[in-house]
């Protein structure tokens, strides 16, 4: 989510006039932000139509949730997590909807995970889906955050370098960090 000339002093500043409940300034912060958290949401969710649905839940949660913030100075960083999240809980929904209606062997994009082992060939696609979602709630969160963008939402290196506010090696380190991780954790799940 971030923008190119998102200005985090900027961004702080508002916050402490939306803390007072100052709709002049919510629309600020919303005229502001709106087009990169749209793009994010799309990105990540693949459907527009799902993405305007997303982005209005990230702006309530905004609203609501600000008297959370510790510092306004993290309001940023606190913007880029509440969009992160409900983006993942409306692919979380997509896709357990999607799972009632769906043969999950058949769909390459959910087992194809980079290792230098197959070694979950075998495994049922249900037993295994609730094993890897296991497994991903257990990775650290810089970790799980590469790896969901990365290998389910296909973003670029940049992109969630950008995302996450690190650099590239450190995505690069995340990524290898989960699949080590993940491919640990499967592997005593299949033995």
């Amino acid at each position: 989510m971030s923008h190119k000339s998102i200005d985090s002093k900027y961004l702080s500043y508002l916050s402490k006039f939306i803390r007072k409940r100052d709709g002049k300034a919510f629309a600020e912060l919303y005229n502001y932000t709106y087009k990169k958290t749209y793009q994010y949401a799309c990105q990540f969710l693949k459907d527009p139509h799902l993405a305007q649905d997303a982005v209005q839940e990230i702006y309530i949660s905004i609203y609501k949730n600000i008297d959370t913030l510790k510092e306004d100075s993290l309001f940023q960083s606190w913007m880029t997590q509440i969009t992160y999240h409900i983006c993942c809980d409306f692919a979380r929904k997509v896709r357990n909807t999607q799972y009632e209606q769906t043969d999950f062997s058949s769909d390459p994009k959910v087992l194809n995970i980079p290792s230098d082992d197959d070694f979950f060939r075998d495994i049922s696609a249900q037993d295994f889906l609730a094993h890897y979602r296991e497994a991903l709630d257990h990775l650290p969160f810089a970790e799980r955050q590469a790896f969901l963008l990365r290998y389910e939402h296909d973003f670029k290196l940049d992109e969630i370098a950008g995302f996450l506010g690190c650099s590239l090696s450190s995505v690069k380190r995340y990524l290898r960090s989960s699949r080590k991780l993940l491919a640990e954790q499967l592997r005593s799940y299949q033995n």
